[in-house]
């Protein structure tokens, strides 16, 4: 910034605008800065930063939250599903700590451009890994529910951790070039509706599950000839509840800006 207020550079050609920065070239040459698409109003921006300040900060506490109480007290009781939640908290972080700040400098124009693709490309990323453990985490409520009796055999806890690592380097290999590639972008998105379009889908089905085990425990009444893992199905069941509210939080606040994605891509397009 400080080359444009240099009483040596003198400006040659007007400013250049096009998708999401601006150009100014000078005698000392091209400066260019991040600036948003289509510039809100005033008072657009007002609400977006006061928006995506609080979310930040909100959003802060209560993920650095969830790890403490993930890692101190195993809240769910079900080390499988939990890896997954603190996983997808430490994705909901960088969005926090990295993305929304940097959000908020690129309304105002303070944001280089260099800075603004590593904010898209941390937001591509935390968005893919988010997206995907929502789908394995759904995935694992299904098996735990139907195998009720045999499931920590056959899935043991190096596969999770293997699952966690695997999703963060996918994730890695495409959210950090839809920042800068059309092509991978068009990937990432449609890659984010076809899981969140299956979503719905597997936990109709658990939720059916969790009908016919509970019908079937009701038959064999009295406790006293439930197996270990019958027993532990009302705990099973509420844990599917309480993530059930945990993916519908995240369809609450990721579907508008798929909306307002493709909305302003048609906008783009129409001549």
């Amino acid at each position: 910034m400080s080359s444009l207020n240099n009483t040596n550079c003198t400006e040659e050609t007007p400013s250049f605008l096009n998708s999401s920065a601006v150009f100014s070239t000078t005698m000392c040459g091209p400066t260019r800065l991040s600036k948003p698409q289509f510039g809100p109003s005033t008072a657009e921006m007002k609400a977006l930063t006061a928006i995506n300040s609080t979310a930040s900060v909100v959003g802060l506490v209560g993920n650095i939250l969830v790890c403490f109480v993930v890692m101190k007290f195993r809240f769910l009781g079900r080390p499988k599903a939990e890896l997954f939640i603190a996983s997808l908290a430490i994705a909901d972080l960088l969005v926090c700590v990295i993305a929304q700040p940097m959000y908020v400098m690129h309304l105002y124009g303070l944001l280089p451009s260099q800075l603004n693709t590593i904010r898209q490309a941390v937001t591509w990323i935390s968005t893919l890994v988010s997206v995907s453990h929502l789908f394995s985490i759904s995935i694992e409520r299904f098996l735990s529910l139907y195998f009720l009796h045999r499931y920590s055999f056959f899935v043991p806890d190096r596969t999770i951790w293997s699952a966690i690592i695997l999703t963060w380097l996918t994730a890695i290999g495409f959210g950090a070039p839809a920042a800068t590639l059309r092509k991978a972008r068009h990937i990432a998105q449609y890659f984010v509706i076809a899981i969140l379009l299956i979503i719905p889908i597997l936990y109709a089905g658990t939720f059916y599950i969790v009908r016919l085990q509970h019908q079937r425990i009701k038959k064999q009444l009295p406790a006293k000839k439930l197996s270990t893992s019958q027993k532990s199905f009302p705990r099973e069941r509420k844990i599917v509840y309480m993530i059930a509210v945990l993916v519908g939080a995240f369809y609450f606040c990721i579907t508008p800006l798929i909306i307002c994605r493709f909305s302003s891509t048609s906008a783009r397009r129409v001549p």
